[in-house]
């Protein structure tokens, strides 16, 4: 058998987070997902696979998981999981990108803020 090596990758988009693990050739009625305390459980009936998900903002604001909230989907050999984001980190979210809109940048040769001594 040929051994392959699993991907794992997180994204943070507008409203979910997101993973996509790869290559998971198993049809998608073959995995099970739960939530257990903050981490997000990925199995597989045949006991081929298991990874633990975590979301590091829920543990900084001590929300817990809902099941309700996490969508699955499968296709080319690649299991995709979201976690849809809480009213609360998409607050605290738009609130941060509203400070940063207001900063403005430092023009191309505008160093003489930042002398060398």
């Amino acid at each position: 058998k040929q051994w392959y090596q699993r991907r794992v990758r997180g994204q943070d988009t507008k409203t979910h987070y997101t993973w996509r693990i790869q290559p998971l050739p198993y049809p998608l009625s073959n995995y099970k997902i739960s939530v257990e305390n903050s981490t997000i459980f990925v199995r597989t009936e045949n006991k081929k696979y298991f990874k633990k998900l975590r979301i590091e903002d829920m543990d900084r604001f001590e929300l817990p998981l809902i099941v309700k909230h996490v969508n699955c989907a499968h296709a080319n050999s690649t299991l995709m999981i979201s976690y849809e984001k809480p009213k609360n980190v998409l607050q605290l979210e738009q609130a941060i990108y509203s400070e940063l809109c207001k900063v403005k940048p430092i023009q191309d040769g505008d160093m003489d803020s930042c002398k060398q001594q």
